[in-house]
């Protein structure tokens, strides 16, 4: 039998060991640099947008240290796990190490890594501008995801035409999507069907995946008062909305 392919990643924070813990160890912490978490009698889930969730347990735990997350492979597959390791550093700083493992097959498990790798870089770097800019704040969450058959350069190019904007990379940005407020902030990530804001709130991040054929936002509103399911409902029409003209 193949072993399971792994996915690896690892991050130097401007936090302490503490610090990172909370942020990898709890849906409180995971919610603050990922997507929404909750517990959900012995498991925790995961919402992702737009009616995708995805629920696991914690199979290991060292407190302060490890833990790993897990859900059971389906037809016989190898479990799919998630573990995260918190390792303290000179001056404070901490290193985070991700590594997923155990659910790529199929002929196109490459485009998959990629786009898992993708995925883990933006939330990382989420975890870090947290740290630098909004540490200890409670987040409020925002996500909306919608599913397409478009290839992702059409879909792409539509969200951008109604952002109102192709950002350049570091530079000051206000995006007007219709029928929402403008979005004013510096673009802190950009790539191939990536963008991400940041305010001075919060994050805005905007991503499309041509494996899946979906696009989707992931928004982080710290320390102040958000109404999460009427932003949701507003981001999801409008995603809604962008693929039915696209």
């Amino acid at each position: 039998m193949d072993e399971p392919r792994r996915l690896v990643r690892e991050i130097e924070l401007a936090a302490t060991p503490e610090q990172v813990w909370r942020t990898v160890a709890t849906p409180e912490g995971m919610s603050v640099w990922f997507v929404p978490h909750e517990h959900t009698g012995e498991e925790v889930e995961a919402d992702f947008g737009g009616g995708n969730t995805q629920a696991g347990q914690v199979l290991e735990s060292e407190p302060g240290r490890r833990v790993v997350y897990g859900a059971p492979g389906q037809d016989g597959a190898s479990p799919m796990t998630l573990e995260f390791l918190v390792e303290g550093r000179g001056g404070g700083s901490t290193v985070l190490r991700l590594v997923q493992s155990g659910f790529f097959g199929g002929d196109d498990w490459e485009a998959e890594y990629d786009g898992f790798g993708r995925g883990w870089d933006m939330f990382l770097h989420n975890l870090a501008g947290y740290f630098r800019y909004f540490p200890g704040l409670p987040v409020a969450n925002v996500v909306a995801t919608g599913f397409t058959a478009l290839p992702a350069e059409t879909v792409w190019a539509e969200l951008l035409a109604r952002l109102g904007a192709d950002p350049e990379p570091c530079g000051r940005v206000r995006l007007r999507p219709d029928g929402i407020e403008p979005i004013e902030g510096v673009v802190d990530l950009h790539g191939r069907f990536l963008l991400g804001i940041r305010t001075e709130h919060g994050f805005y991040r905007f991503m499309a995946d041509d494996l899946h054929r979906m696009v989707s936002t992931t928004q982080y509103f710290y320390g102040v008062r958000v109404d999460r399911e009427s932003r949701t409902a507003a981001w999801q029409s409008w995603l809604d909305r962008l693929l039915r003209s696209a």
